[in-house]
């Protein structure tokens, strides 16, 4: 995932965990610990510490629990431990503290990738290039650069091309009236997650909505996919610049589902034709009722995918 002020560089771990995973008070005490500022939004606070040259990956990953470390080791491929023979291999394989090995396989990844960089932070300047005052060496003098005749006016024939950086900063669209506005963004946001597929088949329903949040940040920017949390079945899952509300359900019998309708049927009350479902259907035993509940909610308005 690129972002402003990373460049198009992909996002390193320790970037991904302080950005999506941590909460506020878990970056405060970071702060505190390597002598930072602890005032300002949590999206404020993680980019400060993204800033902050002694963070070092464990001091983020020893926050994570373990269900977090597992989306961590899924989303960046991180290898499996190697297998030591021999009664030493068995006795530490029992010995073992799972998160800790865990914590110990993401730690010796992350600190192989690239520096973490804050956004809005300026790339580093070449060696070459470095100004006196970073440098802390007396400017070299340099010879006067030859006169030359000036170049002949000429017309562009094509509009210069527009940097990824003020691309990634297209606001927010706004809504009108209650009902979400820029259909653009609710169509491609409908196509990306009719075509996204699940990196693994997760036994919770907050793993699921943390890992499509991830995907959806990385399309559409980490500021315009936000989750949202309260009291269950008050409020949908996750929105998408204010223009998509999706709704991810991990039910397990067919109460649940006909909850979920009730549910999801409040929602297009209130944003008529801006809801997407999806409906992860493996612990199911009878499909028929998913398929059901489907077609109950597309009479709603609603856009339901079944994973």
């Amino acid at each position: 995932m690129s972002e402003a002020g990373a460049g198009d560089q992909e996002e390193t771990i320790v970037e991904y965990v302080v950005r999506e995973r941590l909460t506020k008070d878990q970056l405060v005490e970071l702060l505190v610990s390597l002598g930072g500022q602890k005032q300002g939004s949590r999206d404020e606070l993680g980019e400060r510490l993204l800033a902050i040259r002694g963070l070092k990956p464990r001091d983020v990953l020893t926050k994570l629990a373990t269900d977090d470390l597992k989306v961590v080791i899924r989303r960046f491929g991180v290898p499996e431990p190697s297998k030591s023979g021999g009664l030493m291999g068995f006795a530490n394989a029992v010995l073992s503290d799972d998160r800790s090995s865990m914590v110990k396989r993401i730690d010796e990844v992350a600190i192989k990738q690239r520096t973490p960089i804050p956004r809005g932070h300026p790339q580093p300047p070449r060696s070459d290039s470095q100004p006196a005052s970073m440098t802390g060496e007396a400017p070299a003098a340099r010879e006067p650069a030859p006169v030359r005749a000036p170049a002949p006016a000429s017309v562009p024939t094509n509009p210069p091309e527009r940097t990824s950086e003020a691309v990634s900063r297209t606001p927010p669209i706004p809504s009108v009236g209650g009902t979400p506005a820029g259909l653009p963004v609710f169509q491609e946001t409908r196509d990306f997650v009719g075509a996204y597929k699940f990196a693994y088949q997760w036994d919770s329903e907050d793993l699921y909505e943390a890992e499509l949040l991830g995907a959806l940040r990385g399309r559409f920017g980490s500021n315009n996919a936000i989750r949202q949390q309260g009291d269950s079945g008050r409020v949908y899952d996750i929105v998408v610049r204010n223009a998509a509300r999706i709704e991810v359900k991990l039910p397990k019998q067919k109460a649940e589902l006909d909850r979920m309708i009730g549910q999801v049927g409040r929602y297009l009350s209130q944003h008529p034709g801006g809801v997407i479902v999806v409906i992860i259907g493996f612990t199911m035993k009878n499909q028929q009722e998913i398929h059901n509940a489907q077609e109950d909610l597309e009479r709603a308005g609603a856009v339901v995918f079944v994973k």
